[in-house]
């Protein structure tokens, strides 16, 4: 336990004292997750960060040995980690062995042998069973300490950690070092891409060194004659002076790619019209377009896909032709058919919405059952899904509509229940629970304060874009609240409601795109530092919240 908290007061405080670095050389090729830090741009941002006074510091100076309080005061002060450490890359790395065993590691840039084992040397003493080698590793200049499942060991520029459960850390640190060009992960076809100077933080997680040993496995349990090689999941994030930005890209081999076939039918663009049925100022707001007809012709090609086991393809094969038939029989028309009728775009918006009163029951074991009356917030939805032929789709609701008989309010406009309202106007279906913007849309066709001048509405060409709110964290806690009434009554929300006011206060509006090609997010933070002081102000509130919690019980 004392060296876990050794090693996390480093990680941790290492960032308050960019290129493609030579520690990456240490990295196994083989490895099945990287990850690296650039300590050079987040010190910079969070130079007036007085981490010694955080939250979570002082918990662990609270909760830890004293020998460990003793060693952060005197070891880990920001004079001790500039002199020792370099502000460059922090890497760290996973990799599988045999029978899926597993170690891992981080590389560290430091300043000098001397400074490093100056730091450390307290540290040393108070790990078990410890063996020390010197003048070992490449050209003989690393220095190690070791027992069965961790060691480390550094040379004049860098200090490497290495966790593993074979027994041999001290041995696969030393392999480390020895590392061929053709060994390490600069031999990757993916290293290039990953390792960007300009991010703060970066992951990468392959298939590829498990993938002879996972694919007959995923081959015997499931049937699928997939390959498992080259898939990949790429992760950055940058704490930019206002907002957070991450960025995931899904990179997938042919194999996998064929069965989900999300370049084919992820479509871009929008309908425009859409946005005069979305109420104004939204705390939440999403637009969605996919090519359905092309989605449909996807899901047909794999009845040919031998990827796929034969037995699969045929059951696939079956339901499709019993599907088209049925609906054939019922609506004249396949699901291609269907498929064709929908544009391919749907809005959907969220707003602040009323308050109903509900009952809950409780008992009493004087008085017997007992029913409270409590308020909850329901928010508002709304969504909208734009229609190319709407004459066919009028045939298809009239259908529909005749076996669940519901009230008819006007030419294709029907409740469905107390809060479900569904209409067809102009070229868009519309659904709400708000009555009064039902009845708007259905007189007018068109909502009078609209979204359509979203101020982010370029935004909306991509294939999924989602915008949240500030307040839309208050909106979802009303939600929750209400969906679990008991506990708020009780005092067992565990907080609920302080956790997303606390949100509030910290993030802004938050973006998400997404298209076939990956994942962007951007997230503004609130305050009066840059997004990263703004960021550890937020964890360290979350820290304090969290104690008195804990100091509850």
């Amino acid at each position: 336990m004392k060296k876990i908290l050794f090693l996390f007061a480093i990680a941790f405080t290492v960032i308050s004292c960019g290129n493609k670095n030579t520690e990456s050389a240490y990295i196994p090729k083989d490895a099945v997750g990287v990850m690296y830090m650039n300590l050079g741009s987040l010190s910079e941002k969070s130079k007036d960060v007085d981490f010694k006074n955080l939250s979570i510091v002082k918990m662990m100076e609270e909760n830890a040995p004293q020998d460990f309080k003793k060693f952060m005061d005197e070891n880990l002060t920001k004079e001790n980690l500039e002199a020792t450490f370099r502000n460059d890359f922090i890497l760290g790395f996973m990799k599988m062995g045999n029978r899926m065993s597993g170690s891992g590691g981080l590389i560290i840039p430091i300043q000098s042998a001397a400074a490093f084992e100056k730091m450390i040397a307290p540290a040393v003493e108070k790990i078990p069973s410890s063996d020390k080698q010197e003048n070992v590793g490449k050209g003989d200049a690393f220095t190690v300490y070791a027992n069965k499942e961790m060691a480390f060991g550094y040379n004049e520029q860098t200090a490497l950690v290495v966790f593993s459960s074979n027994g041999f850390a001290g041995q696969e640190l030393i392999d480390l070092t020895n590392l061929e060009a053709s060994e390490n992960i600069t031999a990757t076809d993916y290293f290039k891409g990953f390792f960007d100077a300009d991010q703060d933080m970066g992951m990468h997680i392959t298939s590829t060194p498990v993938a002879d040993m996972a694919s007959p496995m995923v081959s015997s349990m499931s049937g699928l004659k997939v390959d498992l090689k080259n898939n990949n999941f790429v992760y950055h994030t940058t704490f930019e002076e206002d907002r957070l930005y991450a960025s995931m890209k899904l990179l997938l081999n042919d194999d996998l790619k064929s069965l989900i076939g999300y370049d084919s039918w992820m479509a871009t663009g929008y309908d425009a019209n859409l946005l005069n049925m979305m109420p104004n100022n939204p705390a939440v707001a999403m637009k969605m377009s996919m090519d359905l007809p092309a989605m449909y012709k996807h899901v047909e090609s794999l009845q040919d896909n031998k990827v796929l086991p034969e037995m699969i393809r045929k059951q696939l094969k079956m339901s499709l032709e019993t599907a088209n038939k049925q609906l054939e029989g019922m609506t004249g028309m396949t699901v291609l058919d269907i498929a064709g009728i929908f544009e391919g775009t749907m809005m959907v918006a969220l707003t602040e919405g009323k308050t109903v009163k509900d009952s809950i029951r409780t008992y009493n074991y004087d008085d017997g059952p007992e029913f409270k009356v409590f308020e909850k917030k329901m928010p508002y939805m709304y969504a909208a899904v734009s229609i190319k032929d709407m004459k066919k789709f009028e045939e298809l609701v009239g259908m529909a509509m005749m076996m669940s008989r519901p009230q008819t309010k006007g030419k294709n406009y029907y409740q469905m229940s107390d809060d479900a309202f569904v209409l067809l106007k102009g070229n868009a279906l519309f659904i709400t629970n708000d009555e009064s913007k039902a009845d708007e849309v259905y007189n007018n066709g068109k909502l009078a304060s609209n979204l359509s001048g979203f101020e982010h509405k370029s935004k909306l060409d991509n294939s999924m874009y989602i915008y949240s709110a500030s307040g839309a964290t208050s909106m979802f806690s009303d939600m929750i609240t209400g969906m679990n009434p008991y506990a708020s009554m009780y005092g067992n929300d565990m907080g609920v409601d302080d956790t997303y006011k606390m949100m509030s206060e910290y993030f802004g509006d938050s973006h998400m795109i997404m298209n076939a090609d990956g994942l962007e997010a951007y997230t503004y933070m609130k305050g009066e530092g840059n997004s990263l002081e703004n960021m550890i102000a937020y964890i360290n509130a979350m820290t304090e919240q969290s104690m008195k919690m804990m100091a509850r019980f």
